[in-house]
């Protein structure tokens, strides 16, 4: 054999050499790439469940917040009573609004009981 050949040959060894590895390296890339589409395919998934449910959620959310600034002004207007001075009929509007207040300490407590468990 002459220097041409073994140069030939070495070149064409090298090229099949690293056609091999560019196709081993496509067919691991494909297959990461369809690893990666069968996640996001989850995932789109997931979150198609997820969202009527957060939206549901800021309904709820919103309803809560309406309820108590309703009840953040009827404590403000009682408190002003309270103020005003006049005992008797204190008395009575606080026995009006017990309900109301009932109703907040009921819709806080739990917040707060959350609150206490997370530590």
């Amino acid at each position: 054999m002459d220097a041409t050949s073994i140069v030939l040959l070495v070149g064409v060894v090298s090229f099949w050499v690293i056609a091999g590895m560019m196709a081993a390296l496509f067919g691991r890339t494909r297959k990461a790439l369809e690893s990666a589409e069968k996640t996001l395919d989850g995932v789109r998934s997931d979150l198609s469940q997820l969202m009527p449910v957060l939206s549901g959620t800021l309904v709820e959310m919103e309803k809560t917040g309406r309820e108590v600034g309703q009840t953040a002004s009827e404590v403000r207007v009682l408190t002003k009573r309270v103020n005003a001075g006049s005992g008797a009929s204190v008395v009575s509007n606080t026995v009006n609004y017990l309900p109301a207040v009932l109703t907040v300490l009921k819709i806080v407590k739990p917040l707060f009981d959350k609150r206490k468990s997370r530590k």
